[in-house]
């Protein structure tokens, strides 16, 4: 929520599918790639 910028809502529920999708399909990665995958991926929902 802090990194992006958002409140508890379902925002929130699917950013964190979205990254344990990425272990998954990628196993562990480290914070600063977690980070920018999430912000890459936030800023492809914004339009």
């Amino acid at each position: 929520m802090e990194i992006l910028g958002v409140k508890p809502g379902p925002a929130v529920g699917q950013a964190y599918k979205h990254l344990l999708e990425l272990r998954l399909e990628n196993g562990p990665m480290g914070y600063d790639a977690a980070v920018a995958a999430l912000k890459e991926w936030w800023a492809g929902r914004q339009g």
